[in-house]
């Protein structure tokens, strides 16, 4: 009897149940432990919000400007100089035509804002007489109830107003650089620490990892690069044709090309129809033809023809989930969405396709 006595406590000890009050207070740690970390993952995106912009430009920096810092690196042996120079590189190719077209744009936007000061605008009803048919279109507008003189000098008034405060935020956007070049040069010195760590927090393979950010990354590169690339060279171009056939304001109209060529779509048509409109109007027929022919040019070879080259064999999404991905990106996250749009559009495919694959 001794013997058995003693056993049971033994067998007791070897395989303790542990009482309901503990493994209530497991679960009540455990539940605290959960919200603690839902409530600082929650606090650092409220951190992130304010500087989204820059988090985002800088990311769409480094994955653009790699090819030209691994070329760097190849004949820079100190890791942090050649993040150095491609950050600096970066930065002279963004900064210096950007100071241009600012310095551009607010002395444009002044002297329109002063040409077209309180009611006055072009005479438009005389300028369409000059066009065959223009009587018939204004007598149609008139019997609509829409006046048209009234109607173009708002236009103008307010366009001109938004142009003219266009520095207003200058000090918030100064700061929003600064961050993304401090995060650009980090992401050229620390690439493989980031993209370990961002591996390690995904709940996929490594290979599953490795599809989805390189998905990621072709996506910021073909819409991002070949749209950009291509709406500089309409910009460019169009500010050349504006100048030479003496419209007002060339650089402030061409800056309005280059944010509607971002667009798909939308394009440049919106600013040199009414332009090559308004030339006809004032009988610069020469000026009609040049902005015509750049305008029907810039449409099938550079947005099409030269953008098919650009994006190669990398992904390109239809017209309408890219209309979707960039009108619903710049909604939702202003300018960051020309980049967090598409990219978003990118992932959740790559995401479905990963779904797709596990499945099989």
């Amino acid at each position: 009897m001794n013997g058995d006595a003693s056993e049971v406590p033994c067998a007791l000890k070897a395989n303790p149940s542990p009482p309901e009050s503990a493994r209530t207070a497991d679960v009540i740690r455990l539940a605290a432990l959960v919200a603690l970390t839902a409530g600082l993952l929650v606090l650092c995106v409220c951190l992130s919000v304010p500087l989204l912009p820059a988090i985002t430009w800088g990311v769409a920096l480094a994955i653009l400007a790699w090819p030209l810092h691994r070329r760097i690196r190849q004949h820079v042996a100190r890791r942090w100089l050649a993040a150095a120079l491609s950050t600096l590189a970066v930065v002279v190719l963004i900064l210096v035509p950007g100071l241009f077209v600012t310095f551009q744009l607010v002395r444009e936007a002044t002297e329109a804002a002063q040409q077209f000061r309180g009611n006055e605008a072009p005479d438009i009803r005389s300028k369409a007489a000059l066009i065959p048919g223009g009587k018939q279109v204004l007598g149609w507008f008139d019997r609509a109830g829409l006046d048209v003189q009234k109607e173009v000098g708002q236009i103008i008034r307010s366009s001109t107003r938004a142009a003219t405060g266009f520095l207003q935020g200058s000090a918030a956007a100064a700061l929003q650089f600064l961050v993304a070049v401090f995060i650009l040069y980090h992401l050229f010195h620390d690439r493989a620490e980031f993209l370990s760590g961002l591996r390690d927090l995904l709940p996929l393979s490594e290979q599953e990892s490795n599809f989805l950010m390189k998905h990621a990354a072709d996506s910021v590169h073909a819409n991002l690069y070949a749209t950009v690339l291509t709406s500089v060279i309409d910009t460019v171009g169009f500010a050349v044709a504006f100048w030479m056939v003496g419209l007002p304001a060339p650089i402030l109209w061409a800056v309005v090309v280059f944010v509607l060529s971002l667009l798909p779509v939308v394009g440049s048509g919106l600013v040199w129809v009414p332009a090559a409109a308004y030339l006809a109007m004032s009988g610069s027929w020469g000026g009609f033809a040049v902005v015509v022919t750049w305008g029907t040019f810039t449409s099938i070879a550079i947005d099409n023809l030269l953008y098919a080259k650009l994006v190669g064999g990398r992904m390109r999404m239809h017209e309408v989930p890219a209309l979707v991905a960039f009108l619903g990106g710049l909604a939702v996250f202003g300018v960051s969405g020309v980049v967090l749009g598409p990219a978003a559009f990118a992932v959740t495919s790559a995401m479905m396709e990963v779904w797709k694959r596990r499945m099989s």
